[in-house]
């Protein structure tokens, strides 16, 4: 079976034995020569404490966080989202930020050594993981976590500018709401270059019922209560009138 290292500016190719892979949710520490088959389902550019900039991914089969960092460039450059992969040679890490996209504990670190292969897909899954409304609103959801939602829009405001202390400028935000089929409420705040997409989205629609899918969004909490869910800049996604089958369409409150 042929692999590819794919390392900072040449590709090559040699041949290894098949390797059992193990579900991203069993990882750990211990395991020797950890192989996974996963897809990119998220992926986003980060800097870290040392200012190094780092592709920061997730993965699929079940939710786990990867980090590729940037003098890995042919290897950065394949590593697109949707894509499956075959990967091996990695390090498994405790995961450490206070913000996180997955349950997982772990984190994969892919280095100049690492394997990857594209590979055809396993699954046609969305992978979504989407939270309930009332555990939400009753505190239930643990705001370490990053959440899915969908429900229909609802309530959406006017384009707000707002001045960004860690940017230094003026930017802009929209509050809006989610409902579900039980018509239970959740406030959303969108902020930053997702508020100026979501107002042309949100603006380019006719239906009377607008569907909207909010995946890798942040709990907001305010004197122990809930308060809203919020994007994270550059790792939350937005998507209106998305065509997932199995998504149940509220009706209109009006």
């Amino acid at each position: 079976m042929y692999k590819y290292v794919l390392c900072s500016d040449y590709v090559t190719h040699f041949t290894i034995d098949d390797v059992r892979s193990h579900f991203s949710a069993d990882l750990n520490r211990e395991i020797r020569d950890p192989q996974v088959c996963v897809s990119v389902i998220s992926k986003w550019v980060t800097i870290t404490d040392t200012m190094l900039k780092k592709s920061a991914m997730v993965f699929v089969d079940q939710k786990i966080e990867a980090t590729l960092y940037e003098e890995l460039e042919a290897l950065n450059h394949i590593m697109n989202e949707g894509d499956w992969f075959d990967i091996r040679n990695f390090k498994v890490m405790h995961f450490s930020g206070l913000i996180r996209l997955t349950k997982n504990r772990y984190h994969i670190v892919m280095s100049n050594s690492t394997v990857v292969v594209q590979i055809q897909p396993k699954t046609c899954s969305n992978y979504y993981c989407f939270a309930k409304f009332l555990d939400i609103a009753r505190g239930l959801a643990h705001p370490m976590y990053c959440i899915d939602l969908y429900g229909a829009l609802v309530g959406v405001g006017e384009l707000q500018p707002y001045h960004d202390e860690i940017y230094g400028e003026i930017r802009h935000k929209i509050n809006f709401s989610l409902i579900n089929l039980g018509l239970d409420e959740i406030k959303c705040v969108v902020y930053g270059d997702m508020a100026i997409k979501f107002y042309h989205l949100w603006n380019s629609t006719v239906s009377s019922v607008v569907l909207c899918v909010l995946s890798f969004w942040r709990i907001e909490r305010e004197e122990g209560s809930f308060k809203n869910v919020t994007n994270i800049e550059g790792m939350s996604k937005i998507v209106i009138e998305p065509d997932i089958p199995e998504i149940r369409i509220p009706s209109s409150p009006f």
